[in-house]
């Protein structure tokens, strides 16, 4: 700062406050019995601001160490576990914090700060949140794997339903209405069984031999649990995005940005799987 620069900031300080702080020769500056008074608060001041500026440096580092990422169960239960251990073998310092909630849950726990990140298939941009695409799926059907075992087609079509038993979720929910859209168009009849409230329990209902279900790809870490076949649904093949989800406006950290990048890796391989001309392998297979 210049010598002028100084100058006129202690004027305007001085006239601020309503009285010389300061006695200033060409030689000298002292400090007046106004200024003298003036001094404890002053240090009080910058002792608080001190203490400030170090508890926002904490709660920065404390950041870039753990973070709170919020999935439906079925995401929390077959796709978080192993990707977890992968990334705490990258970053051993790093704590994440896995919460399973539905959908809604998702969305409003991100735009409270409640989570720093959510998964899920949010199909419409939603005020208040930033949306980072990660991976697209195709849809599959999802059927009982001794019923699978009687065609060789890798493949299934949507008019394949025609007649068959079909386990569904809620009628608003946005999956169901892409379902039920696809069958529409094609004139396909159904019987409905239902309406189940998430993804694991229809894939479970399939292996009880229950009925059929058309589900995003993104269930086939799932379906490998259960005696259950899932085939890429073509003719046409509907495709459904999957995104990480963060809080607009929020400052992102550089370990946000390591674990979405982890993370869209580890879908990426999931999508790949989901959109080949192949079955997904249970336990029995």
């Amino acid at each position: 700062m210049t010598q002028a620069g100084l100058s006129l900031l202690l004027k305007t300080f001085e006239e601020q406050v309503g009285a010389r702080l300061f006695d200033r020769t060409t030689r000298t500056v002292r400090i007046t019995t106004a200024g003298e008074s003036l001094l404890p608060a002053v240090r009080l001041m910058l002792a608080e601001w001190e203490r400030a500026t170090a508890e926002v440096g904490r709660l920065t580092a404390a950041a870039e160490r753990q973070l709170t990422l919020a999935a439906t169960p079925l995401i929390a239960s077959s796709v978080l576990p192993g990707w977890l251990g992968e990334f705490h073998r990258a970053h051993p310092g790093v704590r994440v914090l896995i919460r399973d909630v539905d959908r809604q849950g998702i969305q409003r726990g991100v735009e409270s700060g409640e989570f720093d990140l959510g998964l899920g298939a949010f199909f419409k941009p939603v005020v208040g949140l930033e949306r980072s695409a990660l991976a697209s799926f195709r849809m599959v059907r999802v059927a009982p794997r001794a019923g699978a075992g009687r065609t060789r087609r890798e493949s299934a079509r949507w008019s394949d339903f025609t007649g068959e038993r079909l386990l569904c979720l809620e009628p608003d929910n946005p999956i169901q209405k892409l379902v039920d859209a696809q069958l529409r168009g094609q004139a396909v009849s159904v019987t409905r069984v239902g309406p189940l409230q998430n993804l694991q329990a229809i894939i479970a209902m399939v292996e009880a031999g229950q009925g059929v279900a058309a589900l995003p790809g993104f269930v086939i870490p799932a379906c490998v649990r259960f005696d259950v076949s899932a085939r890429r649904l073509v003719e046409p093949e509907v495709p459904i995005d999957f995104f990480a989800v963060t809080r607009k406006g929020r400052i992102p950290t550089s370990l946000a940005d390591h674990l979405i990048a982890s993370i869209q890796r580890r879908f990426v391989e999931i999508a790949r799987m989901a959109n080949r001309p192949a079955s997904a392998r249970g336990p029995s297979a």
